[in-house]
């Protein structure tokens, strides 16, 4: 019975542990993505207003140790950098005023 409990105990403990760890590496690998797909962007000339600001925000969060908030926020800049690619993508042949 006392091994069990100790068991109990120590998976009780050491989960929180592991998953910290965890969270960290996925918002690293977030923003990491993040950078990638907005630098894609930048090339397109395509870059959406607030990306930038998002991972910056994203970065801080991450160094700050707050890793849910960094997850959250890396995903939204790279769902906006990639929705800024669909949209290049969508509207290359058409005629852009600013272009020119």
């Amino acid at each position: 019975m006392r091994k069990l409990f100790i068991f109990i105990i120590t998976v009780f403990f050491i989960q929180p542990v592991i998953s910290l760890g965890s969270d960290e590496a996925i918002s690293k690998e977030l923003i990491e993505n993040a950078k990638r797909s907005y630098k894609q962007v930048v090339k397109l000339n395509n870059p959406w207003r607030d990306t930038k600001k998002i991972i910056k925000k994203a970065e801080k969060a991450h160094n700050s140790k707050k890793y849910q908030k960094s997850i959250r926020l890396a995903k939204e800049a790279l769902n906006q950098a990639q929705m800024a690619i669909e949209q290049h993508n969508s509207q290359k042949d058409s005629y852009r005023f600013l272009d020119y």
